[in-house]
């Protein structure tokens, strides 16, 4: 921005030249209340489209399950606070997080936190409690939700498009002949019940019945054992032929769970098994099962969008609430083969 328009804006707010100038730049040491007053005029004056490159916030607030901030526990959420982090690092920008749970939050502690100079901007990853989407959106600052859903659409929000993920994945194994799909899912957040409704949506489009008893394998928590223990009691129940011929699994702990419930049970994929797993990109599924047939679900790409919503937010405090969602990608590798003989008969129909 040229030094007219810096001159003009601390004519107009009463600032200093160099109090703008440190604003304008996104750099950290100004009070809340000079921020708010040179963006305010920036926008007034139709210049804030001129600083789309440069992050106005200072500060931002990254509330997550407590899983979330650890890599083994939760690979997905982790690896979009490793985006956040990127999306941010040339800036002068510090990123504050803080465990809450997705259900139920902690309402006192999600206030505290708010009323602290560190919640400039605010970001809502995988935190579905209606009360916090309520209370992020009467504060006045810029927020975001990641892969969660605002009942009120007040709220701007990123997700990957599960709805669409889900349909690919069912798709692609309906097309390769297979209708003995059983799909591994955790259903505990919201928005991975758009993934059941993409795969559904497959079986009606290829004409095929989509019945829970046989399709349909619920966990209640993204755990591997528990995916391993969820396997084995559904094969074991089953008469070895009306056992599926795929396993289409929805997150990385699932699918570990499903190849070591496999394994155990001496089932060999392909061969016997055919996989489709789900899972994030960095690093992906196949760098630790190269023969991994996946479809990869952004998250890094996650975190930065969050943030470039953040900044239109500030730059555009009008603008209508963005809705934006992800698509994944499928990556053929070689645990999806033909099914049997006969299979292509069994729709359960």
């Amino acid at each position: 921005m040229g030094k007219l328009k810096i001159k003009e804006i601390s004519l107009r707010t009463g600032l200093s030249f160099s109090t703008v100038s440190r604003v304008l730049a996104g750099k950290s040491n100004t009070s809340q209340q000079a921020r708010d007053k040179i963006l305010a005029c920036a926008r007034e004056i139709g210049v804030a489209e001129t600083l789309s490159n440069r992050l106005l916030i200072n500060n931002i607030l990254l509330f997550a399950p407590d899983r979330a901030f650890y890599a083994r526990q939760d690979h997905f959420y982790y690896e979009v606070i490793q985006g956040v982090q990127e999306a941010i690092a040339p800036h002068d920008v510090h990123l504050h997080s803080c465990a809450l749970q997705e259900r139920h939050a902690d309402i006192p502690l999600f206030l505290e936190k708010l009323n602290t100079p560190r919640a400039q901007a605010i970001i809502l990853l995988g935190i579905d409690d209606p009360v916090v989407h309520k209370l992020a959106a009467s504060f006045g600052k810029p927020c975001v939700l990641i892969n969660s859903l605002d009942q009120e659409m007040a709220l701007d929000s990123v997700s990957p498009d599960h709805r669409a993920i889900g349909f690919r994945g069912a798709h692609y194994l309906l097309e390769q002949g297979h209708h003995r799909i059983l799909s591994l899912l955790c259903l505990r957040p919201e928005t991975l019940v758009a993934q059941l409704e993409g795969i559904k949506s497959a079986f009606h489009h290829h004409r095929c019945v989509f019945d829970e008893e046989h399709h349909l394998l619920v966990t209640q928590n993204f755990c591997e054992k528990e995916a391993q223990e969820a396997v084995r009691g559904y094969f074991t129940a089953c008469a070895p032929s009306q056992r599926p011929s795929v396993l289409l699994c929805g997150g990385s702990p699932l699918v570990n769970g499903a190849i070591a419930a496999l394994k155990e049970m001496g089932l060999r994929v392909p061969q016997d098994v055919s996989l489709l797993g789900s899972g994030v990109e960095h690093p992906p599924l196949t760098a630790l099962a190269p023969w991994l047939t996946t479809l990869h679900v952004p998250s890094r790409a996650l975190g930065v969008e969050a943030v470039n919503l953040l900044q239109n937010r500030l730059t555009h405090p009008d603008a209508p609430v963005f809705n934006l969602r992800l698509q994944g990608k499928l990556g053929r590798h070689y645990s999806v083969a033909q099914p049997g003989a006969g299979e292509a008969e069994s729709r359960y129909s």
